[in-house]
């Protein structure tokens, strides 16, 4: 199944985000981010959707930027060329991880166009992404936190297994160390600085 992140601007453009969500959908395609697009809440400008699991700004724009990582493709919705600046730093998130951004309607910025492909609709879209090679993205527990969760559980478990029944401590060592990167791809926690 494809896995898409939909960007734009809240502000001007919630109808034609809405609209992409619920084709996406109906298309059987999972969106990430929004996967519920009713707003619900605003703090200042930045408005909450129902699928926002905590309201907190940081959290939800590093959920939001994980969901880009994790998706297939980031659809961009700017039908009158306009890309706020949230969605401006989601198109250069998508482009320094390699996942392809597809539009509609290009932006009117000049530098973001390089970065968008223009087609007509997100069947198209589909089309392209599907007849590319894919990398497996992890979902992380920003996006999937119960199956991130029991994933961390059952390597802690793995390490405490290792640390306090292993015969071959020189064996155990490299398990260990191995079981601790997986540990930390498994959870890929976004740095966050107070």
């Amino acid at each position: 199944m494809l896995k898409v992140t939909v960007s734009g601007s809240f502000h001007r453009h919630m109808d034609a985000i809405t609209a992409a969500v619920h084709e996406l959908m109906a298309l059987s395609v999972r969106v990430l981010s929004p996967a519920d697009p009713r707003v619900v809440a605003q703090q200042g400008e930045f408005l909450f959707v129902a699928s926002d699991p905590i309201e907190s700004v940081r959290l939800v724009q590093d959920r939001h930027l994980e969901s880009i990582r994790a998706a297939n493709f980031l659809w961009l919705i700017c039908p009158d060329g306009y890309v706020g600046q949230s969605a401006s730093m989601e198109i250069g998130f998508a482009a320094a991880v390699g996942v392809p951004i597809f539009a509609a309607h290009l932006p009117v910025d000049l530098t973001l166009r390089q970065y968008v492909k223009m087609v007509p609709n997100l069947r198209t879209a589909m089309r392209l992404v599907s007849a590319s090679p894919q990398r497996r993205r992890s979902e992380g527990i920003l996006i999937d936190p119960h199956a991130t969760v029991e994933q961390a559980h059952y390597i802690l478990d793995r390490v405490e297994t290792a640390l306090t029944q292993s015969s071959s401590p020189r064996a155990s060592v490299h398990s260990i160390y191995r079981d601790v990167v997986d540990l930390q791809k498994t959870l890929e926690l976004p740095a966050y600085v107070q």
